[in-house]
């Protein structure tokens, strides 16, 4: 509740009671001076002969009347006035004639007629209110009691009448009731609960103080003010209620808890005022409430998200600074411990004190840019130097608050020591291109251990060959077992050597990536696989493509189908290729009717000459599922499989769309 709004109701009811103050005044006098009129005219209505009215006016009764004293024929032509009618009209008949028609204001002039016929017909008519003309200034309005005068023989031959200014009766009265409108629509529409009482007791409220506590004006008139108290706070009220009665405060504010009508409890900010009677004692207690529980439970929840910046800000393992102009003005103990300085000392420094030299253009021409409104975060890596004269690497993150006109009122600048990160990040870089020089000479080795190894295998190869077709008619069965034997231990060599480089070679090459028909792939690798005729292969609907390289996909689902192929020991085989949608993924499935793998070797198969046979038949190099995994992870996906010995296995290739 502002002060402006308490000085605006006290005004109002300052200038009501100044005006009814007036008018009672006034009112007094006139009523004084009406009793007297209404006197000398009761003797003036029974003596209204002609010789009596003589009689009158020889005793000077008329002319000592305070009020306008005015005698007319009955054409309406003025044959007496006091002076007080020369005052009042302007007009001096012993100067010039004067007919009373003229002087009736003419919105009045119907109403003046009738009353005139009334005076003709009863003789007298009293309380006679109308506006007349004066001759210098506007008009006034009058108070009009009048009675006919009769001759000897009871024949009316003229008209009396005292008649009695109340211009500014009137206006009083008007200045009463604007006063009284104009409070009574500021209390009406005050958006503040008010409340007059009276010895303790409501003897007016305004609907919004109705609306406050749930009752209505009647039920709040016949209830004591102390039950909206809380137990705790009576002590309190009473203390308050004695401070005013005693005079020792005239006007109080206080905040309060009530409870309404419903038993809810409200907050409301209170300004209660003492109006004192005309004998200055104290007469009435005017009560102006504010709700504010709503703003009350905002501040307390600003005062709780404030003592939790605050701990945030104490306790952040991060360097916090709010910094004006540069300055250090508050610092956190992260901070602290940080440049090795106390608080004081920081804040007795600038930024530019503990920035490393090289960076302080840096530093400034980024502030020109806060400052010029073209940015308001900004994160920038700089050095500090510390308070021993040591330099550590920091990023700092820089924000801006500004005030309502869009000026920068403070810095909120945040600090992290990456001194270790960076020694971290040049080690990896480090490591990194060992790695790389490492895997080159790696894959370079390979490709000459191939060769070394392959060279030997096919002279082995050749001279089983050259034996073979020399000594067949001279050798037995076993020798021949042998010779085979020997035959597809070298070619299964060959096999393992061909897969430890396509393994060392497998990289993920971006510029080799487009857009992979799934469908195609398939197509291609059943036209180059062979299927026993016992085996089906069957694709369930088609299938999505994705953006990979086309080589590597290729790889992925030959190695899966010729595994199921391969390990079918039903004499009715079937490989069916399937997919689901699995939202940013697609879920790619390879399922066949073979042999199956026990639940132990379900990570297992996927580890590097792992294999689950030893028929040489079977041509396993236990290479060609660690080939798989390793170009689904390239690819940010995933592998896994569902299995069942003897009924069959299921494997699971989620890729991104």
């Amino acid at each position: 509740m502002t002060d402006e709004r308490i000085a605006l109701l006290e005004r109002a009811l300052k200038r009501e009671k100044s005006a009814r103050k007036e008018a009672e005044k006034i009112l007094e006098e006139k009523s004084l001076e009406l009793y007297e009129l209404n006197q000398k005219l009761k003797i003036a209505n029974n003596t209204s002969s002609s010789a009596s009215q003589e009689h009158l006016k020889a005793n000077g009764v008329y002319s000592s009347l305070a009020d306008a004293y005015l005698k007319m024929d009955l054409a309406g032509n003025a044959l007496e006035m006091n002076d007080a009618a020369i005052e009042l009209f302007g007009y001096n008949i012993q100067n010039e004639s004067l007919n009373i028609v003229n002087l009736i204001y003419r919105d009045d002039f119907t109403y003046a007629m009738n009353s005139y016929k009334e005076l003709v017909k009863n003789g007298a008519f009293t309380d006679y209110v109308a506006r007349v003309y004066t001759k210098e200034g506007p008009y006034k309005l009058v108070h009009i009691n009048a009675n006919l005068i009769y001759n000897d023989k009871q024949e009316a031959i003229a008209a009396e009448g005292i008649i009695r200014d109340i211009t500014e009766e009137q206006r009083a009265r008007v200045l009463i009731e604007e006063q009284r409108a104009e409070l009574s629509t500021i209390v009406n529409s005050s958006p503040f609960g008010i409340v007059l009482t009276e010895n303790g007791i409501i003897i007016k409220s305004n609907k919004a103080f109705q609306d406050m506590m749930g009752f209505s004006a009647n039920e709040l008139q016949h209830i004591d003010p102390m039950e909206f108290i809380l137990p705790k706070d009576v002590n309190k009220i009473q203390e308050i209620q004695n401070q005013m009665n005693s005079g020792e405060k005239n006007r109080i504010d206080f905040t309060q808890d009530i409870k309404t009508k419903k038993g809810q409890l409200i907050k409301v900010r209170v300004n209660i005022t003492t109006i004192f009677d005309d004998l200055g004692k104290p007469k009435y207690r005017l009560s102006i409430l504010e709700n504010i529980t709503e703003e009350a439970r905002r501040s307390e929840l600003i005062e709780e998200q404030r003592e939790q910046l605050e701990i945030i800000f104490e306790n952040s393992p991060l360097g916090i600074v709010l910094s004006d102009n540069g300055s250090l003005t508050k610092v956190n103990s992260a901070l602290v411990s940080l440049l090795g300085y106390s608080q004081e000392e920081l804040q007795a420094l600038s930024f530019e004190d503990i920035t490393h030299q090289d960076d302080l253009f840096a530093s400034k021409d980024v502030m020109q840019k806060i400052q010029n409104g073209e940015q308001d975060t900004v994160i920038l890596k700089k050095r500090y130097i510390k308070k021993d004269g040591t330099v550590i690497s920091a990023k700092s993150s820089l924000s801006v608050v500004r005030d309502h006109s869009g000026r920068v009122k403070y810095h909120l600048v945040i600090i992290e020591d990456i001194s270790e990160q960076e020694k971290a990040e040049q080690q990896k870089e480090n490591l990194l291109r060992r790695l790389e020089k490492s895997n080159h000479e790696l894959q370079e080795y390979a490709h000459v251990v191939s060769h070394d190894l392959k060279s030997p295998l096919r002279s082995i190869s050749a001279l089983v060959s050259w034996i073979k077709e020399d000594c067949s008619d001279i050798m037995h069965d076993s020798g021949h077992e042998n010779l085979n034997l020997i035959e597809m231990t070298v070619e299964k060599m060959e096999n393992l050597i061909n897969g430890i480089l396509t393994y060392s070679a497998i990289e993920r090459a971006e510029d080799d990536e487009k857009v992979v028909s799934i469908d195609e792939t398939i197509d291609n690798i059943l036209a180059l696989l062979y299927i026993p005729d016992h085996i089906k292969v069957k694709v369930n609907k088609p299938l999505p493509s994705i953006y990979a390289d086309a080589t590597r996909i290729q790889q992925l689902f030959q190695n899966l189908i010729g595994n199921a192929i391969n390990y079918i020991d039903k004499e009715v085989g079937l490989v069916e290729i399937d997919y689901k949608d699995a939202g940013k993924y697609w879920v790619y499935s390879i399922k066949d009717n073979g042999v199956g793998i026990a639940e132990e070797y379900h990570e297992k198969i996927f580890g590097i000459f792992q294999s689950l046979t030893t028929d040489p038949k079977k041509g396993s190099t236990g290479i060609g599922l660690s080939i798989v995994k390793k170009i689904v992870e390239q690819y940010d996906g995933e592998i896994y499989l569902e299995s069942e010995e003897g009924i069959g296995t299921t494997f699971f290739i989620k890729l991104k769309k």
